[in-house]
C-alpha cells in the first residue's frame, strides 16, 4: 500500500540568491495541508496532502520525488539542509501519528523507518541535530537515523517508572530545541498556570530524562497558552500575550530565560492576546521571526533578544542576499535586517488569497508562502 517514485538522480542543490529580483511573479501554486510554513530542502519545495508527499522543483513546480500511502499524514517537514537533508513523513495508525518514514531530500529514497504510541496530531520542531516531535500530551527526540533520545510526558506502560519527572497529566502547547535541550510549554494537573520545563534531549547516564529547570510562566489559565518562539545556546525566547487581569494586567511581550529555564528581561510588543495558531516562528540565521498577529516581531537568533518589529505585515519572513523578506499587504517588504529600515516593496498577486497568516521563506531567488492549505511559489519575472 506504498507508492515511493524515486527521483533516478539527485535534485542539484540550489545556490543561495546574490541579488534580490526586481519583480516576481506566481510561478506554481498546490495544496499542502500535512506543512504550517513552508518546507525546504537543500534542492526541492517538499508539500504534503492526502497520503502523498511530494518534492517539487522550485522554479517550475514540475514533481521531481514522490512518496505514498493508504494511511493519513499527519505532518510532514525538510530538516537537517545542507547535512543530511531529510524529509520527514509522519502518518496516522491505530496509535496515532505513529509510522514515521525518512527520506533523502534530493531523490525521496527511503533512508530509515520508525514507530511508536504518539498523539493524534504532531507537530514537527528540529535544529541541526535533533528533531522534537510533539502531540498534546507527549513529545519525542529522535536524531537523524531516527532513533529516540526521549519521551516525555504520557508514557504507556513505561519499562523505568521513575525515568519521567514527577508531574503528570500534563498538555503540551509548544516546543523547542537547541543542542543538547529542549524546551516545552505545559499545564499540568491542577496547577494553576502554564509551565516552562527544559529538559535534556538525550536520556543521562542513568538512562532518565534530566529536567534542568521548570516554573510556573504565568498565574493562571485565563490567557492563552505562551508559545515557544526561540532557543539557543543561551537563550529562551517566549511570546506571552499578556493578561487582562485587573489585578495584574500585562500587555504582550517577549519574556526571555535562560537554559535552566530561569526568568531573564521582557520586551513589550504588539500583539493579540490570543496567538494565531497557524503564526510559526521562522529561523534564518541570523534572525528569528514570530508574527504575534499585529506585528513581525524581529529577534537576534544568537542573543534571542528582539530587534525591533514591523507593524502591518501578514507573517514571518526569511532572508535572500542578506535583506530580510517580510510579507505585507502589497507584496513583498524589502528590509535592512539590522535595522528594520524598509528598502523597497515588491508587488505580487497572490492567488486566491482571503486573509490570514502568510509564512515565507526563500530558496534560491524563490520566495515560497504558504497560506492556509496553500503554498504557492513566485518566481523571478521573465
Amino acid at each position: 500500500h506504498t507508492e515511493s517514485d524515486a527521483a533516478e538522480k539527485a535534485a542539484p542543490t540550489v545556490p543561495a540568491a546574490t541579488a534580490i529580483p526586481d519583480r516576481l511573479v506566481a510561478g506554481w501554486h498546490a495544496r499542502s495541508s500535512a506543512t504550517r510554513i513552508p518546507a525546504l530542502g537543500d534542492a526541492v519545495v517538499v508539500t504534503g496532502d492526502g497520503g502523498d508527499v511530494v518534492a517539487h522543483d522550485p522554479f517550475t513546480g514540475h514533481e521531481v520525488w514522490s512518496y505514498r500511502r493508504d494511511l493519513a499524514l499527519c505532518t510532514t517537514d525538510a530538516v537537517w539542509p545542507g547535512s543530511s537533508d531529510s524529509v520527514l513523513a509522519v502518518y496516522r495508525n491505530s496509535r496515532g501519528c505513529s509510522e514515521v518514514t525518512a527520506l533523502d531530500g534530493k531523490t525521496g529514497r527511503r533512508t530509515a523507518a520508525r514507530s511508536s504510541d504518539a498523539d493524534n496530531t504532531l507537530h514537527l520542531v528540529s535544529d541541526s541535530g535533533y528533531v522534537v516531535a510533539q502531540g498534546p500530551t507527549r513529545l519525542e527526540t529522535w536524531g537523524s537515523n531516527l532513533v529516540r533520545g526521549i519521551e516525555y510526558g504520557r508514557v504507556d506502560a513505561p519499562v523505568n517508572p521513575d525515568v519521567q519527572p514527577g508531574r503528570a497529566n500534563c498538555r503540551l502547547f509548544s516546543s523547542a530545541i537547541s543542542g543538547d535541550r529542549v524546551a516545552v510549554i505545559e499545564h499540568c494537573g491542577e496547577e494553576p498556570g502554564y509551565r516552562l520545563t527544559v529538559l535534556g534531549a538525550l536520556l543521562n547516564s542513568e538512562e532518565k530524562v534530566t529536567e534542568y529547570g521548570s516554573s510556573l510562566l504565568t498565574i493562571d489559565t485565563l490567557q492563552a497558552p505562551p508559545v515557544l518562539v526561540a532557543m539557543n545556546s543561551s537563550t529562551i525566547s517566549i511570546y506571552d500575550a499578556g493578561s487582562t487581569n485587573p489585578g495584574s494586567p500585562t500587555p504582550p511581550r517577549i519574556r526571555l530565560f535562560n537554559q535552566d529555564g530561569v526568568p531573564g528581561s521582557t520586551h513589550d510588543v504588539k500583539g493579540e492576546r490570543t496567538p494565531r495558531a497557524d503564526s510559526v516562528p521562522i529561523d534564518d540565521d541570523p534572525v528569528v521571526t514570530y508574527w504575534t498577529g499585529q506585528a513581525t516581531v524581529v529577534l537576534d537568533a544568537g542573543t534571542g533578544r528582539p530587534k525591533y518589529q514591523v507593524p502591518g505585515t501578514l507573517g514571518p519572513g526569511a532572508l535572500m542576499d542578506r535583506q530580510l523578506l517580510l510579507p505585507s499587504p502589497s507584496g513583498i517588504s524589502v528590509r535592512d535586517v539590522e535595522t528594520g529600515r524598509e528598502i523597497r516593496t515588491i508587488a505580487l498577486t497572490r492567488t486566491d488569497f482571503r486573509g490570514g497568516t502568510v509564512s515565507l521563506r526563500v530558496i534560491g531567488q524563490v520566495v515560497v508562502e504558504q497560506r492556509g492549505d496553500m503554498i504557492e511559489a513566485f518566481v523571478p519575472a521573465p
